[in-house]
C-alpha cells in the first residue's frame, strides 16, 4: 500500500463458523424444539412403527420424537 495508515488497517477479519450440526450420530431427532425434524412425517413413521410393534411405550416414542430419549 502507500504507507499511510487508516482507521481500518488494524483489524482481524472474523469468519463466522456454522454451528455444530444438530442431527448427528444415530439420533434422527435433535434437542432443539423449534427444529422441523420433530414434525417430519418421514422421521416420525419409524418411531410410530416401533411403538405399534411393541418396541417402545407411548412415553418412549414421544420422548424420542422430542429429542429427549437416550
Amino acid at each position: 500500500m502507500n504507507g499511510i495508515k487508516g482507521p481500518f488497517d488494524n483489524f482481524i477479519p472474523v469468519i463466522p463458523m456454522e454451528d455444530e450440526p444438530a442431527h448427528k450420530g444415530t439420533s434422527l431427532f435433535c434437542s432443539d424444539p423449534t427444529c422441523g425434524c420433530h414434525e417430519e412425517p418421514a422421521l416420525i413413521e419409524p418411531v410410530n412403527q416401533q411403538y405399534l410393534d411393541g418396541l417402545l411405550t407411548a412415553e418412549e416414542a414421544a420422548r424420542t420424537i422430542q429429542g429427549k430419549q437416550v
